[in-house]
This record gives C-alpha cells, sequence and structure tokens, in this order.
C-alpha cells in the first residue's frame, strides 16, 4: 500500500484526495504547512483505507465522511 501515498489538495472545490497507503499522522504531517485540515484517524500509525472501509468507526465521523457510506457496513 505504500506505492499509494499521494495527497492532493485542490483549493478550489475544497477537497483533498489521499492515498489509501498512507497512514493518518501521514497525512496530518503533510497538510500541515498548507493550513489544510481533514476529518480522519486521531491514532498515528492508523491506516487511511482501514478506517474509512469501517475499521475504526468513529460516529461524530459519519457527518463528514463523502467517500463512502460506512455505517452500511
Amino acid at each position: 500500500m505504500t506505492r499509494f501515498n499521494a495527497t492532493k489538495v485542490d483549493y478550489n472545490s475544497g477537497t483533498v484526495e489521499l492515498g489509501p497507503g498512507l497512514t493518518w499522522n501521514q497525512v496530518y504531517a503533510e497538510l500541515e504547512p498548507s493550513g489544510v485540515n481533514v476529518v480522519g484517524g486521531r491514532i498515528p500509525g492508523v491506516g487511511v483505507a482501514g478506517l474509512t472501509l469501517g475499521g475504526g468507526e468513529f460516529p461524530p465521523l459519519f457527518r463528514f465522511v463523502r467517500n463512502l457510506d460506512i455505517r452500511g457496513f
């Protein structure tokens, strides 16, 4: 999964695309210099893909997640 570690910020649409191979601590470290933040995992080392697919359900996150319906799992 480490090959899928790209981060793309689109300032015009206000979105961020994250590669599934990233961990949340990598995401926050990469976005910090740009002043952009995202709602995601709190524990370092947790992967974007695992949390997104429902491996770490966190109810307050549900109203922000737009890439898939985590509640459907």
